[in-house]
């Protein structure tokens, strides 16, 4: 499974399963399944036609893949990241607050030590994307932080311009 979180304008460049994006203007919808945050909720499309909208949290199943996602307070629960496990936690905040942005943060680094599966999350901060990825088996549990890209794929982590 190929997850792209970034603009849907490299989108064409890697051949992803799911697009992760917080703007949708001008896209076509080529990829199979598009995750947009508009900054309160989380619209899933399946090649253009929208599956689900969501505010709070939902596990989403691709084949024998599941993600769980879980947007604002739902990233404070820890019962999220204990019963049921996912195969990744991909999480969604926005705010504007330094405090909260650093609280959310803390939220999904327990949340991938507690659970011992992955936290990727997306942060609008002041009207920037910031990504990250927390594992509980890196030295400091996270694996990746920064505004560029993230490309997941079962086995590698491209973020920016490495390949």
């Amino acid at each position: 499974m190929k997850i792209l979180s970034g603009s849907h304008f490299i989108s064409s460049e890697y051949d992803v399963d799911i697009l992760i994006t917080t703007d949708v203007k001008g896209y076509n919808f080529s990829v199979p399944y598009t995750f947009y945050f508009d900054g309160n909720k989380v619209y899933i499309y399946q090649y253009g036609i929208l599956k689900y909208t969501i505010d709070k949290k939902i596990d989403v199943k691709f084949e024998d893949f599941i993600l769980r996602v879980l947007i604002g307070n739902e990233i404070g629960i820890i019962e999220n990241y204990d019963k049921a496990k996912p195969d990744l936690f991909v999480c969604f905040e926005k705010t504007n607050y330094p405090s909260k942005f650093f609280y959310r943060k803390a939220q999904m680094w327990v949340g991938a030590q507690v659970s011992n599966v992955n936290v990727f999350g997306h942060i609008i901060y002041n009207g920037v994307v910031n990504r990250m990825l927390f594992s509980s088996k890196s030295q400091d549990g996270r694996l990746f932080e920064g505004t560029t890209y993230v490309l997941l794929n079962n086995e590698e982590l491209v973020f920016g311009n490495q390949e």
